[in-house]
């Protein structure tokens, strides 16, 4: 892969934690009573760990200090490991729907604390070498696989409620879960690209769409507060 692209992956990923956190925070002050706005902030936060240890990874990446490479990604994936469950809470506070599927959130919170206390050792992050144009990138560790279909089933999960709350809803609810299920699918989908270079060695390109993953959820929050309208 060429430099140039590598560089606007980097940019990518800069933008995206950006807008994360920019975003985040944004909600959080705008309306920090409402719980489905603050699951938002804490996902905010735990996007910022992941894609601020990411850009520090991809320095040392850079640099070829290996060291570094695999401390960061241990760093990042412990923000990971806590991102679907984060996701999940907050999809499920915004269709009223917590109390209904409790379980998934009392099964997930443990299992991410687990996937992120496991992230610092051998079986998540076993070390670095060079992979799809970057001249290192982390090795997967043997428990790898779990965390990464951990993290697609509670994305999977989520994205399902939303598209049964899209059909149920009507009015103003229907345009908001629209623009976050829009989000869902775009920032998700995009971002999970990163889990690919070391799983199957293939460039993680969906992350130089998923910036536009904070800008439609805050979008999908706020629909019926911000003057500009989107028709679809």
């Amino acid at each position: 892969m060429s430099i140039s692209l590598n560089s606007l992956y980097v940019f990518s990923i800069f933008l995206f934690t950006a807008a994360s956190l920019a975003l985040g925070i944004f909600s959080f002050l705008r309306d920090p009573h409402t719980k489905s706005v603050r699951f938002w902030f804490f996902m905010s936060v735990a996007i910022g760990v992941w894609g601020v240890s990411h850009l520090l990874a991809l320095q040392a990446i850079f640099r070829g200090d290996v060291d570094k490479v695999i401390m960061y990604s241990k760093i990042l994936h412990m923000g990971a490991a806590f991102i679907p469950v984060f996701f999940c809470h907050f999809v499920l506070e915004f269709l009223y729907q917590k109390n209904k599927y409790s379980y998934l959130l009392i099964i997930g919170y443990p299992l991410s604390l687990l996937f992120a206390l496991i992230s610092f050792t051998r079986l998540i992050i076993g070390g670095a070498s060079p992979k799809t144009g970057f001249p290192l990138w982390l090795d997967a560790g043997n428990l790898y696989p779990l965390l990464v279909i951990f993290f697609y089933f509670y994305v999977f999960v989520s994205i399902y409620f939303l598209y049964l709350g899209y059909r149920r809803s009507d009015g103003i609810m229907k345009r908001k879960i629209f623009y976050i299920l829009l989000a869902a699918i775009i920032g998700f989908g995009g971002a999970s690209t990163n889990w690919l270079p070391q799983l199957v060695g293939i460039y993680p390109f969906g992350s130089f769409v998923a910036w536009l993953y904070p800008l439609l959820v805050t979008y999908g929050i706020f629909v019926d507060e911000i003057k500009i309208k989107v028709r679809f």
